[in-house]
């Protein structure tokens, strides 16, 4: 009866080791590789991404300067001058006036800019709002071009300017001014009024907002409706 040596479990695949010594085959867990591989897709993503960025805000900088018509395509990119980022710009907007009684007073405007950073000279296009005065009464003020000063309160209003009262008068003139620690309309320029009480043309004119009284400045020509000098018959 012959002994038979035990068959020892075979530890090494010799084959295995040669292809892996020959750069045939990687011996390297799985689990390593995939860790290897996410590894590189991270470093890829964290080195793209502030490209990307980059590249988004570009596009949103030179986007709005593209201008085209029919034979030409323009590319438009302006940078902004110094200090112009420190200056108020807003446009189709309310901003708000307080006067000596802390009333506010509440305008409309297509755009308000600072004339220069800190100066608190606003000039507003289009303004337009309303002022609350005695009683019942107000005034409607609106100009193609207004300046509201922050330091001293004061709103001057430019080119074709308008004053409605609640009455039913209104007066045009081409510059006028609101003095809102006065609660008080002004202006030096010629001036005219209609009501139902006739047409006035004056050199300039002081209207007391809370006194609801008007005073002409100057020379004043005044028309007065024939009916309404006969008084009651």
């Amino acid at each position: 009866m012959t002994a038979c040596a035990p068959e020892l479990p075979d530890l090494f695949d010799s084959h295995k080791i040669d292809a892996y010594f020959n750069g045939e085959k990687d011996l390297r867990p799985a689990a390593e590789t995939m860790l290897t591989r996410r590894a590189k897709i991270m470093r890829w993503i964290k080195l793209a991404l502030p490209s990307l960025a980059a590249l988004l805000i570009g596009l949103l900088i030179v986007l709005p300067g593209l201008q085209t018509d029919d034979d030409r395509f323009e590319l438009d990119v302006t940078r902004p001058k110094k200090g112009e980022l420190e200056k108020l710009h807003m446009e189709n907007t309310v901003f708000y006036i307080t006067d000596a009684d802390n009333q506010v007073n509440n305008f409309n405007a297509d755009k308000i800019d600072e004339t220069e950073p800190g100066s608190k000279l606003i000039k507003l296009i289009n303004p337009q709002g309303i002022i609350p005065g005695d009683g019942q009464d107000w005034v409607n003020i609106e100009a193609p071009v207004g300046y509201f000063n922050q330091n001293t309160n004061i709103l001057q209003l430019l080119e074709d300017v308008e004053l409605f009262h609640s009455s039913g008068m209104t007066g045009n003139s081409t510059e006028m001014f609101f003095d809102f620690n006065q609660s008080k309309a002004y202006g030096v320029k010629p001036v005219t009024v209609d009501s139902e009480n006739g047409h006035i043309e004056a050199e300039g004119f002081e209207y007391y907002n809370k006194k609801n009284l008007i005073i002409f400045t100057g020379k004043t020509h005044i028309t007065i409706p024939e009916e309404k000098l006969k008084g009651n018959e």
